[in-house]
């Protein structure tokens, strides 16, 4: 039986295999609102367009009519500004709890990890910080004194 030779690496390039789809990461609630204001915002532009590509072709001819298409115009980037205030409010909203939130989380976590003796070199320092202010404000309090008595 004759065996064929190999030439090169004999290994295979190694693929790695087809995520099924609920192994593929979905985004978060966050970048799923962002694309839809994004989506929104694009299709106000369509609109919009087609607007003024029918004033263009002369649909919005007349007095009345030139005058509904500033109104359209108008109306939709009035709708448009509404909508993407109500949509980056509730967002600001919702970052801000999350923050909170997720900075109360970390600090309990962090805290899980911290050296107990890290409180009293703290300590320490705050009592050294404190007692050279006290220090200063009793200098300047002798210091105005010396000037009122002088004068």
């Amino acid at each position: 039986m004759a065996v064929p030779k190999v030439r090169g690496s004999r290994r295979s390039t190694q693929h790695p295999p087809e995520a099924s789809a609920s192994e593929i990461p979905q985004p978060s609630k966050h970048v799923r609102v962002f694309e839809a204001a994004a989506s929104l915002n694009r299709g106000f532009d369509l609109v919009l367009d087609e607007v003024e590509r029918l004033k263009k072709l002369g649909q919005f001819g007349g007095d009345f009519a030139g005058q509904f298409a500033k109104s359209c115009r108008f109306s939709l980037e009035e709708l448009r500004a509404w909508a993407i205030f109500e949509i980056t409010e509730d967002l600001h909203q919702r970052a801000q709890d999350d923050w909170a939130r997720f900075g109360r989380l970390r600090i309990r976590w962090e805290n899980k990890f911290r050296d107990p003796k890290d409180v009293f070199i703290e300590a320490e320092h705050l009592k050294k910080k404190l007692a050279e202010e006290a220090a200063k404000k009793q200098a300047k309090k002798r210091g105005g004194a010396h000037e009122h008595e002088q004068k």
